[in-house]
């Protein structure tokens, strides 16, 4: 039916009813007999009105309160009347009928006994007249203590209000509840959940995500965030939920690189599928376990008006299984949520994270297959270079004096294409011999650092417009420091700032009863500043030199930061950035019945320069570079959904995004070469599904995909990816539930050419030299084209070709213990990962493993006792270290550790 304002209400009801007796009584009991009904997943108002003309029931459902909601699909025989609990599931609305057996739909009332939602919904909407139902049950609908089948629609995946179901992409949701109980601490973790995640080892740190075999972009609230290439920890725990899209990002939020995206959704005073807070609450809770863990932390929930605000807070000081790693790090979230008037809403967002004592590193050192079969590690130091003044460390000078240097950097790296070779210095000359190494000694020591601090900020304001307009209007700023130094040859000293401006206007219409269309067009700006200050391209670096077994000593730690004669850091790179865009897009779904398009576009037109002045510059140095350009981005997806449960799609995407450096920037080489845009490609095919009476959800997917990618110094080469993905959550009984996901992938670098390509870092052997000879420094490829079988392009072995989870539930039933109520529950799963390595032929082969997980808890009252044991079987695994190191270290994984949590909820 039409959208009635709720002021005709009354009248419309007497007609409905009016209406309805002089039906024929067939149609008037069609609401008591089960019948078999097929209604897709669509706006909330186009399924009722597609089940009161398949069932006969006369349905009063006013514009105000469905405006912008979407339903399930509902499928299979059940009664008009379950049917439409169906449709409602997940909108805080519920339905009055009166004597005659005309339906109104009413607003449900917070805290209300069930029994009472629909009349004290009637009263508040002045229908006192109705008569409603006391309880209405759904058959065939389980209960979803993870929140696991997301039925729900979502704006924070295309920008458009689409169900997971109705979303043409590979995409995932994973709740709060669920990264508690599947123990998830960061986004290294959210492998076991979401298909196609695997992240080599970025130093030890889990900053960004990797999709599909590339860093993928992590978003705040539909806003991308600074580069994190391992400056910091992702921490989850201030998510009320994260998504993870497959792909570019929506035109809406960006030009996002091919590969994927993580987007942050803050805890806020409105949750998903939920009306704001009323009452005031929160929680407290205090986590120990393995290796000195120590966690504190809570929220608090403040009903304000039509509103509310969300704070949250986070401590962590706590130690590690790796030697000389102590995590510490602070985590506030502040969040206003709230209705201005009828009219006008906002959102205010506001989070700081602070992190100290996760040091970035390799892990190993002095690799071998020997190494990782049988934990044979070789030993032994060099003593050619000695720390000559005593002050604990090896200068640049001390260096020179033994080994010289080369057009000014250091002989202590020997790069192939420059005639280099192994040198007599480097050869282990004292303690040569084999030991076992443990996996907690890995390359970091006490006075290396890794220090960060984040600030990121969001305000939205959003005004209805009509029946369907909204126009919103926001605001985001994003800010990074980040301090490191890493005693085997690195430091850098990172600042970056980010601004975004948007402004844009939703609406839908409808041509007819069948083609509809949900539309929006914007405008955007972004401003982004950057300083990113490095060491390590006069290549004093050295991770071979140290001797794990023994420990740092001063000879094999690097004082990797000149100092000039006024006292002053020298670094080899200078990098002051800074870039802006505007921005102009556009979304549409347009549906025709059960077929859907869904169009995107976006124009950007980028001012960039950059300027280096650091003491090892290769390329323009001490002036500015300059240069302006534009490109498009679009996307179409094309989908059917079928009144069977199962949504097939298909869909293209062609992006043009930023090359950007570690800090977010645009480093003078690539805006020299003009090569700061670049190009990415997605073709994908798949089939979403909704079965079982809605209890089986899930999708599957086979992707190609391509993504240009140039380096600081100018060298271009692409990865093109192909695989499948399976993501599958089965609520098998009100109380088991399932989750499965399964990725079967290939990452590939394009043809490099000879002589071109990523720089390499290689062990000795690859050098054409014993590695006890040649771990006294440091051997490079300047370019991996310089590797006759890499020149043609190779397999990107850092990323498996399977990876494969299976999670079990259990969740009891509310139960009485000692006169409290009192609930447990159980969680169990296993994460498959095949055999990983390098990209170099016959190369070192980490073997395949299987981590298994449990948690458990009891919660009596308001008291929840929580434990999760991680790697149950204590597996020893490894995973493979990313960019310029995959050839010559490994990230030896965590033994079997335990975390206890005790929550207090208010």
């Amino acid at each position: 039916m039409t959208k009635p304002p709720l002021s005709l209400q009354p009248l419309l009801l007497g007609l409905a009813a009016t209406a309805y007796l002089c039906a024929p009584a067939s149609a008037q009991a069609s609401s008591e007999q089960a019948q078999e009904i097929r209604i897709p997943s669509q706006s909330l108002d186009a399924a009722l009105n597609e089940l009161a003309a398949q069932s006969g029931l006369v349905i009063v459902a006013p514009g105000a309160l469905t405006s912008g909601l979407r339903s399930q699909t509902v499928s299979g025989t059940m009664t008009p009347r379950e049917a439409l609990s169906r449709l409602l599931e997940g909108t805080q609305l519920t339905y009055g009928v009166n004597e005659q057996g005309a339906i109104s739909i009413v607003r449900a009332v917070r805290n209300a006994p069930a029994d009472d939602h629909a009349r004290l919904g009637s009263q508040e909407n002045d229908m006192s007249d109705l008569a409603v139902l006391d309880t209405v049950t759904v058959t065939g609908t389980r209960a979803d203590p993870l929140n696991q089948l997301q039925k729900g629609a979502t704006d924070s995946l295309t920008g458009l209000s689409l169900s997971l179901l109705e979303t043409p992409r590979s995409a995932s949701r994973v709740s709060d509840i669920t990264i508690e109980r599947y123990g998830m601490q960061d986004v290294d973790d959210l492998l076991s959940a979401v298909p196609g995640t695997f992240t080599a080892s970025f130093f030890g740190v889990p900053g960004n995500l990797n999709v599909r075999g590339t860093l993928a972009d992590t978003y705040f609230q539909g806003f991308k965030r600074i580069e994190n290439r391992g400056n910091y920890s992702s921490n989850l725990a201030a998510a009320s939920y994260v998504e993870v899209l497959r792909g570019p990002a929506s035109p809406i939020y960006g030009p996002g690189k091919v590969g994927g995206l993580l987007n942050f959704i803050p805890k806020t005073a409105k949750g998903v599928d939920r009306d704001y807070v009323d009452t005031f609450g929160g929680s407290v809770s205090a986590t120990t376990g393995s290796y000195d863990k120590a966690v504190i932390s809570g929220e608090l929930y403040i009903p304000a008006g039509d509103g509310g605000f969300a704070l949250f807070g986070e401590r962590e000081d706590s130690g590690s299984y790796y030697n000389n790693i102590n995590p510490e790090h602070t985590n506030l979230q502040g969040t206003y949520v709230g209705r201005l008037s009828d009219d006008w809403s906002m959102e205010l967002n506001a989070m700081y994270f602070e992190e100290s004592g996760r040091i970035q590193t390799p892990g190993w050192n002095r690799v071998t297959q020997d190494l990782i079969d049988t934990g044979t590690y070789i030993t032994g130091r060099d003593t050619d270079l000695q720390d000559i003044d005593g002050d604990g460390y090896l200068s640049f000078e001390e260096i020179d004096a033994v080994l010289g240097t080369n057009w000014g950097t250091s002989n202590l790296r020997q790069i192939a294409e420059y005639g280099g070779a192994n040198r007599p210095e480097f050869a282990l000359d004292t303690g040569v011999g084999t030991t076992r190494l443990d996996g907690s000694q890995i390359l970091a020591t006490d006075g290396d650092y890794n220090d960060t601090n984040t600030w990121t900020g969001y305000a939205g304001l959003e005004r209805s417009v009509g029946e369907t307009g909204k126009f919103q209007l926001q605001a985001f700023i994003d800010r990074m420091e980040n301090q490191r130094f890493n005693s085997f040859g690195f430091a850098a000293d990172y600042e970056a700032q980010a601004e975004e401006l948007r402004a844009s206007y939703g609406f839908k219409y409808a041509l007819g009863s069948h083609l509809t269309t949900d539309n929006v067009f914007g405008i955007g700006y972004r401003h982004h500043d950057a300083k990113q200050y490095e060491t390590f391209l006069s290549g004093y670096i050295a991770p071979d030199r140290r001797d794990l077994s023994v420990g740092a000593q001063a000879n094999d730690k690097i004082m990797s930061v000149r100092r000039g004669s006024d006292g002053a850091l020298m670094w080899d790179s200078e990098y002051d950035m800074e870039w802006s865009s505007k921005s102009a897009f556009g979304v549409s779904d347009i549906r025709f019945h059960r077929l859907a398009m869904l169009l995107g576009w976006r124009y950007d037109y980028y001012d960039a320069k950059a300027i280096n002045t650091g003491g090892t510059v290769f390329g323009v140095a001490n002036e500015w570079v300059e240069d302006s350009d534009g490109a498009h981005s679009w996307s179409a997806a094309l989908r059917y959904e079928t009144p069977y449960g199962i949504t097939p799609y298909v869909t293209y995407a062609d992006s043009r995004s930023l090359e950007s450096t570690q800090t977010g920037g645009l480093s003078t080489g690539i805006i020299a070469a003009k090569l700061f845009i670049s190009p990415s490609e997605l073709k994908e095919v798949g089939a979403k599904f909704s079965l079982l009476n809605g209890n089986l959800f899930g999708g599957m997917a086979y992707y190609e995909q391509f993504r240009r990618r140039t380096d600081q110094m100018g060298n271009v080469d692409g990865t093109t990816a192909k695989g499948v993905e399976l993501e599958a959550h089965w609520l098998a009984t009100d109380n088991l539930s399932f989750a499965a996901t399964l990725t079967d992938q290939e990452t590939r670098v394009d043809e490099p050419g000879v002589r071109r390509g990523e720089y390499l870092q290689v062990r000795p052997d690859q050098f054409g030299v014993d590695g006890a000879l040649g771990y006294g420094g440091t051997f490079a490829f300047n370019n991996a084209g310089y590797v006759p079988s890499l020149a043609d392009g190779y397999t990107l072995r850092t990323i498996p070709d399977q990876v494969a989870s299976l999670n079990g539930t259990y969740t009891s039933d509310r139960f009485s213990l000692n006169d409290w109520s009192a609930q447990s529950g159980l969680t169990l799963g296993a994460t498959y990962v095949s055999e990983t390595g390098g990209i170099l032929e016959n190369d070192i082969v980490l073997p395949s493993y299987t981590l298994v997980n449990g948690a458990a808890f009891l919660q009596v009252g308001d008291v929840t006792l929580s434990a999760n044991i991680d790697n149950l079987f204590d597996e020893r695994y490894f995973t493979p270290a990313a960019e310029v190191y995959k050839e010559v270290a490994v990230m030896p994984g965590l033994p079997r550790t335990y975390r206890l949590t005790l929550k207090y909820q208010f």
